[in-house]
C-alpha cells in the first residue's frame, strides 16, 4: 500500500506539470494521514531537493513535516479556521484594510498574517524566540506583518494603541491575569478574546496550575491560570467594556476545543485545554 501511494505521487510527473502548491499539498496530505512508512518519508525529503524550494521555504516545510508537537499539532488547523471564520463573520473582509491590529501570543503568526494579507498593519507579540523566528520566516513576504519577541507577563502598553486586539489562546498561560487584561483594555476599544476557563460562575474564581515551559505553546514561566469566564467579564466591566458572548458550536473543533459547554459549576480547571469561551469586548460609550 505504501509503495502504491508513493508511486501515485509521481514526483517526476509532478515536477513537469503541476504547481508548487499542488506538489506540496499532495506530499503533505499523505504524510498528515500517516500513510507513509519512515523510509518513504526519507525518500520524500530527498525528492524535495528536486523541487525548487528556496532554502528558507525548505526549512519551513521540513520543520512542519517533522514536528507534530505543540504549535505544529494538526489540531491547530481546523481550530484556526473556525476562529478566523468567526472574525470574518463579525467584521467582514473589507474592515481590515488599513487597520492597526495587535495579535498577542500569536505563536507562528498564522492568524495575524492572514489579516495582514487582507490589508491590516499587524504586530504580533510572542514570548518564545523560536516561534518569532518561524513566524517571521514563514510570513516574510507579507508586507504588513511583523512579529516581535516579548514576554506578555509584562506590561506591553509601550507598543501603543490599536484598532483591534486579537487575544487568542494566551491568558491561561499567564499568571498576572488582571494586569494583562487591564493592559489590553488600555490599548484598544475593540478586543477579540478567547481562553480556556475553569467551570465556575464565581466572578472571583481563578485557579493557578503548573504547565510545561519546554512546550512551545504552554506557559513561558511554567505557571498558567484558569479564571472563570465570569472573572474575565468582571474585569472587562471594571474597565468599562461591554461584553458580547460567542459561546457557540460553530467555534468547536472536534472534541478538543469546546465553546458551547454548559456549566456544572464544579471548578473543573478547563479539562486540559477543552473548556473555552470566546468574547468581543467593546469600550462603553461615555455619557455626556
Amino acid at each position: 500500500m505504501t509503495s502504491d501511494l508513493f508511486s501515485g505521487l509521481s514526483f517526476h510527473r509532478l515536477r513537469e506539470g503541476s504547481s508548487m502548491s499542488s506538489k506540496i499539498k499532495k506530499i503533505y496530505r499523505a504524510v498528515a494521514k500517516k500513510l507513509l512508512a519512515p523510509n518513504v518519508l526519507q525518500r520524500i525529503v530527498s525528492e524535495l531537493r528536486n523541487i525548487k524550494l528556496s532554502p528558507v521555504d525548505q526549512h519551513i516545510f521540513l520543520s512542519s513535516l517533522y514536528n507534530e508537537a505543540g504549535l505544529f499539532h494538526p489540531s491547530y488547523e481546523d481550530w484556526r479556521i473556525k476562529r478566523v471564520n468567526k472574525i470574518l463573520e463579525l467584521y467582514g473582509i473589507d474592515y481590515f484594510e488599513g487597520k492597526n491590529l495587535l495579535e498577542l501570543g500569536g505563536g507562528h503568526g498564522e492568524i495575524g498574517a492572514f489579516f495582514a494579507e487582507l490589508g491590516a498593519n499587524v504586530l504580533c507579540l510572542e514570548g518564545r524566540m523560536q516561534n518569532v523566528n518561524y513566524a517571521s520566516l514563514k510570513h516574510r513576504r507579507v508586507a504588513n506583518f511583523k512579529c516581535k519577541h516579548f514576554n506578555l507577563e509584562h506590561d506591553f502598553s509601550e507598543f501603543g494603541r490599536f484598532d483591534l486586539i486579537i487575544n487568542f489562546g494566551l491568558l491561561y498561560h499567564l499568571q498576572k491575569v488582571d494586569e494583562h487584561l487591564s493592559c489590553c483594555f488600555r490599548m484598544s476599544d475593540d478586543i477579540l478574546f478567547e481562553s480556556v476557563v475553569c467551570d465556575s460562575t464565581d466572578p472571583y474564581k481563578i485557579i493557578f496550575c503548573d504547565e510545561n515551559k519546554d512546550v512551545d505553546e504552554e506557559a513561558l514561566e511554567g505557571i498558567g491560570s484558569r479564571p472563570s469566564p465570569f472573572y474575565i467579564e468582571r474585569v472587562a466591566k471594571e474597565n468599562h467594556f461591554e461584553t458580547i458572548r460567542y459561546f457557540s458550536a460553530d467555534l468547536n473543533s472536534g472534541k478538543q476545543f469546546i465553546y458551547d459547554w454548559k456549566h456544572k459549576n464544579d471548578n473543573r480547571p478547563g479539562e486540559g485545554f477543552k473548556l473555552r469561551r470566546f468574547w468581543r469586548f467593546k469600550k462603553m460609550a461615555t455619557s455626556a
